[in-house]
């Protein structure tokens, strides 16, 4: 039996005055995740009530390859900056398909 698709919910706050940058560091992560094996979909929303939170929505193929874009040079690249624009730590939370759904 196949392995399911993992789905990955990813929570930023920015720091006050880090909006931009953070927003700016988010959206360089799309393109070149679109290019890591296992990809299926990486989407990226801020929030309209609290302008500086944003959500990342993935999906991957399996939890091998959703390891192996969390050690890319991209993200790694953004994990290093990441403590001088979060106001908090990220949130990350996998999901499955709920079943009968």
């Amino acid at each position: 039996m196949a392995e399911p698709v993992v789905h990955v919910v990813a929570r930023f706050k920015a720091k006050p005055g880090k909006e931009a940058a953070l927003k700016a560091g988010l959206t360089a992560l799309v393109a070149p995740t679109q290019k890591d094996p296992g990809y299926i979909a990486y989407d990226l929303f801020e929030s309209v009530e609290s302008p500086g939170s944003f959500v990342l929505v993935e999906a991957w193929e399996s939890r091998e390859l959703l390891a192996a874009h969390l050690d890319t040079p991209h993200l790694n690249g953004f994990k290093a900056t990441a403590p001088e624009l979060l106001a908090e730590p990220m949130s990350v939370k996998l999901y499955a398909e709920a079943p009968g759904l």
